[in-house]
């Protein structure tokens, strides 16, 4: 028997060789194809304060919070964890779809977060997220309040900044008067007598922002001039004129000394309140002791409460009473115990 020839062996391995070397040759012939683009949708904007996260799921953590407003770019398709990866100033983070406006009626214009000074709103005006009337509102301002400007500017809108949210203003309802040494005229005239229902600050304009010239105590008596303008009014207090939140003034007199009424009829009064309102006796008695001592007439010089159950102004305002003197038991106590029948008896802390 003879033995296999050698070559054979030789001649596969020629051939396995040759076969290589085409394979190689048609993979440099095939054209490169270019790794996919990462996927970049458009902008949004936070509609609220919103974590910016380390990775896509609410377990991870916190890197910083962004406030309403903010414009982020997003850098990814919508997870189905519901998290876009995006860019905030920078920073790069994972936040929620469901606190995010992207697209929408109208695209979001960077309006910036410098600082290019302070302005106050003339009038009610809408934040929006372009430089024009047909962006989307982001919320309304209201009169007198104080914007940080970014120093951005476009048809007619200032980029500012309000209440931590970033956006645009129509600059025909800005004034960059808004404090330190402005002055507005506070008139002369004589249009009645008002009394302050806590300490009061008298200030250079009708603005929280304007200097303040003194402090008038509670129950001051003062002139009104006749001018209003942005919630406060022009007055005269011993000879010096300027301005006054109106939310502190009322035209009514100032209470009665303290004997006008009884402590008898007090605990009466505040009994009939009760009674009209389906409260209890002894619970609404206990808080006007804790709160006033029962004296109708009693003012906290540091808040503005006044009256038997020690009510704000503004929380006054809210009542049917609201046009009624604080000071009148009758109307403090059935303001007191309407406010309890519907729920709101927490706002009392005794």
């Amino acid at each position: 028997m003879s033995l296999p020839r050698a070559h054979s062996a030789v001649g596969m391995s020629r051939h396995v060789k040759l076969l290589l070397a085409a394979l190689i040759v048609a993979a440099m012939l095939v054209p490169m194809t270019a790794a996919p683009a990462p996927v970049r949708a458009a902008s949004a904007y936070t509609t609220d304060y919103l974590n910016l996260r380390a990775g896509p799921s609410g377990n991870n953590y916190i890197k910083l919070v962004m406030p309403p407003g903010s414009y982020v770019d997003l850098l990814s398709d919508l997870g189905r964890s519901g998290y876009y990866k995006v860019n905030y100033q920078g920073e790069l983070g994972y936040a929620h779809s469901d606190y995010l406006s992207v697209g929408g009626g109208s695209d979001v214009v960077d309006a910036g977060w410098g600082n290019a000074g302070a302005a106050i709103t003339t009038d009610y005006l809408n934040l929006r997220v372009g430089p024009g009337t047909g962006h989307d509102v982001l919320m309304v301002m209201p009169v007198g309040a104080s914007v940080q400007l970014t120093g951005a500017a476009d048809s007619g809108f200032s980029g500012v900044v309000y209440g931590g949210m970033n956006g645009w203003a129509s600059t025909d309802f800005l004034s960059s008067d808004e404090g330190g040494g402005g002055t507005d005229d506070p008139g002369s005239g004589n249009a009645g007598t008002a009394y302050t229902t806590s300490s009061l600050n008298l200030r250079t304009g009708p603005s929280l922002n304007r200097d303040v010239i003194l402090v008038m105590p509670s129950g001051a008596a003062v002139t009104l001039t006749g001018e209003a303008r942005n919630g406060f009014a022009g007055v005269d207090y011993n000879g010096t004129t300027g301005w006054a939140s109106q939310d502190y003034l009322t035209t009514d007199p100032a209470p009665a000394d303290d004997g006008y009424y009884t402590g008898d009829e007090i605990v009466q009064i505040i009994y009939a309140a009760a009674d009209t309102y389906g409260q209890s006796r002894s619970a609404m008695l206990a808080v006007a002791q804790c709160e006033s001592l029962l004296d109708p007439s009693a003012t906290n010089a540091w808040s503005g409460a006044a009256g038997l159950f020690q009510f704000l102004p503004g929380t006054w305002a809210t009542t049917p009473w609201a046009g009624d003197n604080m000071y009148d038991p009758v109307a403090n106590a059935n303001a007191a115990a309407w406010m309890w029948s519907v729920g709101r008896r927490g706002e009392w802390v005794c």
